[in-house]
């Protein structure tokens, strides 16, 4: 486009710096330049959706250091080399990664994101887990979402201060330990297809939201009564008769997909 139109964009932005500027698909281009992004210094939020399969070397994405950038959404189906990430604005405060791939492991590491002492949300996918537990050396990290991460390990999640954590995609079927997050105000369970007891969330008192998808062994909620600051229970493609949720939980129950 015109540099006018970056200009408009940018001055949009200015205004309205909650918007996500998102770029996607990019299927026929062999080459993508996304060195247009420079021209709108107001750019924070950014997601990137793009296939790479067999065009590694399609697009350079060190292009993003130079971004002050707050927000990050990474969907780049085969990228293998995040290592970008350890160099973007010391201002980020939410990132992304799903990491998908149809080869092995990607470069990444999570010990790059120790530098970010303002990031507030992480969602990593199955190929960012390396060095995993050391993000519980980000003090300011309140929400955190796995996807396809299976813990063996539940103690350094007991060091964090979260307030939102979810579990997507994996095959953990004992979360007793979760018990210990007296903090959450959120938790998100989805795919996990051999969980059968979420009796833990008994403990969870501070609970304001209850995220249920695609559990095919949940056939019943914990006690919740004691859960004064619940608001939403979402129930999605879970064996849970509604006609057995006691009353006090009627008006939470959501079987509609969340936003």
């Amino acid at each position: 486009m015109p540099d006018k139109a970056y200009q408009v964009i940018d001055q949009i932005l200015t205004l309205r710096p909650d918007i996500t500027f998102r770029l996607f698909h990019f299927l026929c281009e062999d080459t993508i330049d996304i060195a247009f992004l420079k021209k709108m210094p107001h750019l924070s939020r950014l997601a990137i959706d793009i296939h790479l399969r067999d065009r590694q070397e399609a697009i350079n994405l060190d292009v993003l250091t130079t971004l002050k950038l707050k927000e990050l959404i990474l969907d780049c189906f085969d990228l293998r080399d995040y290592g970008f990430v350890q160099n973007l604005s010391d201002g980020l405060e939410n990132l992304t990664i799903m990491a998908d791939t149809m080869g092995p492991g990607v470069n990444f590491d999570c010990s790059w994101l120790l530098k970010y002492n303002k990031l507030n949300t992480l969602w990593l996918g199955k190929k960012t887990k390396k060095n995993l537990e050391c993000i519980s050396q980000i003090s300011s990290l309140k929400a955190l979402s796995l996807r396809g991460i299976k813990l063996t390990d539940f103690s350094w999640l007991k060091q964090m201060q979260l307030e939102s954590f979810a579990l997507l995609w994996n095959s953990n079927n004992d979360l007793h330990e979760l018990a210990e997050l007296k903090g959450l105000k959120e938790i998100e369970l989805w795919r996990i297809n051999k969980l059968s007891d979420i009796s833990f969330m008994e403990d969870l008192k501070e609970l304001e939201t209850i995220k249920l998808q695609d559990l095919k062994h949940i056939t019943r909620l914990p006690d919740l009564s004691k859960h004064t600051k619940l608001q939403r229970v979402f129930l999605l493609g879970v064996a849970i008769d509604r006609n057995t949720i006691p009353d006090y939980l009627q008006d939470k129950i959501c079987t509609k997909m969340y936003v």
